[in-house]
């Protein structure tokens, strides 16, 4: 494995938790961004240009994997064993490799 995927591990372990824990509060709010996993990738390429950059198996629950595009556009989609997928966050400025600061003293 990649240390870049090493890196997005606690990211995708970190918000498919938080879906866990809420799932129940979200199916029923009747979550809008949730239907097949097929449509939703496909969404995901055409609108927004992201492609599958991490994947992590949360227990026995399901997948949660990591969408991003050049443009920095990042998307999380969890799908459970059910075979139902959600959109679990979405946002911008996907950095892959912090840019640390560099100088004397630091």
């Amino acid at each position: 494995m990649s240390s870049t995927h090493v890196r997005r591990a606690p990211l995708i372990a970190l918000a498919a938790g938080f879906f866990i824990l809420t799932m129940p509060l979200v199916s029923h709010a009747q979550f809008a961004m949730c239907g097949e996993r097929a449509q939703i990738v496909e969404q995901l390429k055409v609108k927004y240009k992201e492609t599958p950059q991490a994947v992590g198996i949360v227990s026995d629950n399901g997948v949660a994997e990591l969408f991003v595009s050049e443009q920095g556009t990042w998307t999380m989609l969890m799908t459970l064993t059910s075979g139902k997928s959600c959109i679990i966050a979405a946002g911008h400025s996907w950095d892959a490799v912090p840019t640390l600061a560099r100088g004397t003293g630091i």
